[in-house]
């Protein structure tokens, strides 16, 4: 029989228009803030998310040493409508929860990305973080591959011989499906390509590392 009534507990239209204007928040705080204060030649942005960004920029402290020398009073004057404000603890605090207000997460000193959500990230030799020194460490995108099973394929070296050599490695997925009879459990193997250097959003110039918009 047909369901007479039900109930929508997922607003589809609200998920939707927060999707977008996460999208159009990310687009203003490049063009409106870091293509605004910065010349070109101190930043390259390197990789773009609907929430995220990682930019690569030419000091440790771009924000403190890069802001353009005519733009650092304005930048002065208009910086809490990007980022949270840090004049008091209050105001640290109630900043920290709101939407569309930017804040540094990681920080490295290289990184290699083959393809939107698939790259990797590398810290400074030498980090204190937490108290604690962690030489080496990385951070990894690799969607569609499990990282606990393909930690020897994860590494930094495998990333870089993808962009030298123009090649694709094969990741293993492990992982179990309930049948639809709920009778019994079924394991499965997965065989798929893990790292590639494939990239169909744009195109990859011949140095192996630029990209520009496709032209279609």
């Amino acid at each position: 029989m047909k369901k007479r009534r039900f109930k929508l507990n997922n607003p589809i239209h609200v998920s939707i228009a927060i999707y977008q204007l996460a999208k159009l928040r990310m687009l203003e705080f490049y063009y409106d803030c870091i293509d605004k204060y910065f010349d070109r030649s101190d930043f390259e942005y390197l990789e773009m998310d609907t929430d995220s960004g990682y930019m690569a920029f030419s000091d440790a402290e771009p924000f403190k040493n890069l802001i353009k020398p005519e733009m650092r009073e304005h930048f002065s004057q208009h910086k809490y409508d990007w980022f949270p404000r840090d004049d008091t603890p209050e105001n640290a605090a109630f900043d920290k929860r709101t939407p569309g207000l930017f804040k540094e997460e990681w920080r490295g000193n290289a990184m290699i990305s083959l393809s939107s959500k698939n790259y990797i990230c590398f810290l400074p030799d030498d980090v204190v973080k937490e108290g604690k020194k962690k030489a080496g460490e990385v951070k990894i995108s690799a969607k569609g591959v499990q990282k606990r099973r393909n930690g020897e394929l994860l590494q930094p070296e495998n990333f870089k011989r993808i962009i030298d050599e123009k090649i694709a490695m094969q990741a293993n997925n492990m992982g179990f499906r309930i049948m639809k009879d709920g009778m019994y459990i079924r394991t499965y193997s997965q065989y798929k390509t893990g790292l590639n250097f494939w990239y169909d959003k744009r195109m990859v110039l011949e140095d192996g590392i630029s990209t520009i918009h496709l032209e279609i």
